[in-house]
């Protein structure tokens, strides 16, 4: 049996999308910090497969990514949705979600350092969880800081990676 729905056409756009050279752009930005974040870590005992050799790779094929992605969009190329999405192309992006979670790994990021990392991670946490529409507080809080510790024990314990404790230094 044939899909009696049509395919969904689309008469083509010209010019550049905002939205898709700015995606473009942030892939290429964070390929290039990744990169330099690599070439900062210093060489390992074995020159050839040191500690920032699987950084290189990630932050060059980053990097290329959105070098590619960005030359496309130039192009006049787009992000379509494929024809079982049920979305707008061209209805208005609500920034709203994406904002919280950002400014919930900012807020996350400067109380790290005094307050400690379970707090710090519990913040960006409790921020993805009311992005997505998570309204009960207590369960959202509880759960964050749960995880933050199971992460911060797995980390430290586990890894031997040294994470600042802040607040809870005597607890942890």
């Amino acid at each position: 049996m044939s899909d009696p729905t049509p395919p969904l056409s689309r008469a083509p756009r010209s010019g550049v999308s905002v939205p898709d050279l700015l995606v473009a752009l942030g892939v290429t930005i964070v390929g290039a910090l990744l990169l330099f974040g690599a070439f900062a870590i210093p060489f390992g005992i074995n020159a050839v497969v040191g500690p920032r050799v699987f950084p290189l790779i990630v932050g060059g094929g980053t990097l290329l990514l959105g070098v590619i992605l960005t030359a496309l969009t130039l192009r006049g190329d787009r992000a379509e949705p494929s024809a079982e999405e049920d979305t707008d192309p061209d209805a208005p992006a609500d920034l709203s979600s994406p904002g919280v979670i950002l400014g919930g790994f900012l807020l996350g990021s400067v109380l790290l350092a005094p307050l400690g990392f379970v707090i710090g991670t519990a913040v960006m946490y409790f921020s993805v969880a009311f992005a997505f529409g998570e309204r009960r507080y207590a369960l959202m809080t509880a759960i964050s800081l749960i995880v933050a510790l199971v992460t911060y024990v797995v980390f430290t314990r586990g890894l031997g990676l040294s994470l600042p404790a802040g607040v809870l230094k005597g607890l942890l």
